[in-house]
């Protein structure tokens, strides 16, 4: 009864903590009309989300993702903005529909390197080529869960790779500065749950009330579930599987 008490109890965090999600990254180029497609699992979302992108032309690509119930669904697109012998940069502009619905601008760069690290695990003579790439991202809650007239607006970085023809990773932490200070992240206890909320040092009277708005949780004062304010919502980390090219039956 308690390994079962245990998972309900896991399954209900995960329910809670899937505030904002972000597009899978295609490291590759398409043909105009050529599709791929995969799913990828995040810790954003509560089950694992589909996605499928098709090339426009040579350098832009269309993408859509659809999850269950709704996390995780979105739409993006990204456009390259400039290419070299073995790595280009590229733009890319999404929405995601969660319950703390959110836009993303990012600026990849992607960088591609001969053989992939499972393809060097087995020692195969043909290997496949990895990817690697690391951005910028800006990240907008115009309206979370939380009922107010504030926004989330978050600033910060991400890095991910294709370490095989199948597989790819990505993390990344984007970071609201109106909910809390950069140096307050791994502060234990900045944003104390239950009935100690109060001894909270986001309610510390040396910022003159700066933060006091921008509660952590929700329905607030130290309970309920991460709000678009939270670190936790600023947290990304994605791994991707890639099923290949998509074809529609005629």
């Amino acid at each position: 009864m308690r390994k079962v008490s245990f998972i309900l109890f896991i399954v209900f965090a995960l329910f809670f903590t899937g505030c904002a999600s972000h597009p899978v990254v295609h490291p590759g180029s398409l043909k105009k009309g050529e599709r791929v497609w995969g799913y990828s699992v995040a810790a954003e979302n509560i089950f694992p989300v589909m996605w499928f992108r098709k090339g426009l032309d040579q350098d832009t690509e269309l993408g859509y993702r659809i999850g269950l119930p709704i996390y995780g669904t979105g739409v993006d697109l990204s456009r390259v903005v400039m290419r070299q012998e073995n790595t280009w940069d590229a733009m890319n502009f999404a929405w995601s529909y969660n319950p703390n619905r959110n836009f993303d601008i990012t600026y990849y760069r992607f960088k591609e390197s001969s053989g992939g690290l499972l393809s060097k695990l087995k020692k195969k003579k043909k290997s496949s080529n990895s990817v690697s790439w690391k951005g910028s991202r800006f990240m907008l809650i115009p309206e979370g869960i939380t009922p107010d007239d504030k926004s989330s607006m978050r600033v910060g970085f991400l890095k991910g790779g294709k370490i095989s023809e199948k597989f790819g990773y990505e993390i990344g932490y984007y970071h609201d500065f109106n909910s809390m200070p950069l140096s307050k992240v791994f502060d234990s206890k900045w944003n104390i749950t239950g009935k100690k909320w109060k001894t909270s040092t986001r309610l510390d009277t040396a910022y003159n009330g700066r933060y006091d708005d921008y509660d952590p949780m929700y329905p607030g004062k130290g309970s309920g579930a991460p709000s678009e304010y939270s670190r936790a919502t600023g947290l990304s980390l994605q791994v991707f599987y890639y099923l290949g090219r998509y074809k529609k039956k005629s």
